[in-house]
């Protein structure tokens, strides 16, 4: 699908599922994302299209978790974690704008890490 995220939509959707995972039991996860994106994006194939994008760029992070945190751009915890908004921003530039046929073959950690820190450098 020939689809580019917006900035300021990849960070509202990163943030409400990241909310969700806290708060909708795990029983209704799948509904509530269904129901979340269904909701915000005009058609179901968009939505659909959009959470895979969310969800890849997660489960990279949660797979890279620990360059992450040695990096200082990310703290996770048995209960919960933080990302900085840099790494965020850095997930975006690949998993929110990418070929669908890129997006299954993510760089090293080390290119999102020097991404993150490229952002904050000029961002603070």
């Amino acid at each position: 699908m020939a689809l580019r995220y917006q900035l300021k939509d990849w960070f509202l959707d990163w943030q409400s599922v990241l909310e969700a995972s806290y708060t909708v039991p795990k029983e209704k996860e799948n509904e509530w994302i269904r129901n979340f994106f269904l909701s915000r994006y005009q058609t179901p194939a968009e939505a659909r299209w959009r959470a895979e994008r969310i969800f890849a760029a997660l489960r990279y992070l949660e797979k890279h978790g620990s360059a992450f945190e040695k990096s200082g751009f990310a703290i996770a915890s048995s209960k919960s974690g933080t990302v900085t908004t840099h790494l965020v921003g850095a997930l975006y530039r690949f998993f929110g704008y990418m070929d669908d046929s890129e997006v299954n073959s993510p760089p090293p950690p080390k290119v999102f890490i020097e991404m993150a820190e490229e952002d904050q450098a000029h961002f603070g």
